[in-house]
């Protein structure tokens, strides 16, 4: 296991403990019928992550599409992600997950709901 990886899984647990962001169970409703077509939508997750339940679950609920990749248990998705990371300039260290990648555009560290409706796009 890579010395970011190591400091990715550290970073994740702290992050979310001090930045859950969502109330738990409370949902939106479905937004799937105004989106519009051509959104991509991956979020990189562990296993193990409550807060990458948390946010699969509204993503879910909420009626956006998406792929999930394990970044602890898919060494070729650890290392995809890696490379995004390198690509946007993030530094290393603190990157928390889960992480969106939405429309082309990097979201580390669990990011807001609003951060990510903010990025999909919708019918006119």
């Amino acid at each position: 296991m890579g010395k970011l990886f190591k400091v990715i899984l550290f970073a994740a647990g702290i992050y979310a403990a001090l930045h859950f962001n969502g109330g738990g169970t409370a949902f939106e409703k479905d937004i799937s019928a105004t989106l519009a077509p051509g959104n991509e939508v991956v979020m990189y997750s562990l296993t193990t992550c409550p807060y990458c339940k948390e946010k699969r679950q509204w993503m879910t609920k909420a009626g956006i599409p998406f792929r999930e990749y394990f970044v602890d248990s898919d060494e070729a998705r650890r290392k995809e992600f890696e490379g995004l990371l390198e690509t946007h300039q993030v530094p290393p260290g603190g990157i928390g997950l889960p992480s969106l990648y939405v429309n082309g555009d990097l979201l580390v560290n669990n990011p807001a709901r609003e951060e990510v409706k903010r990025r999909l796009k919708f019918r006119s």
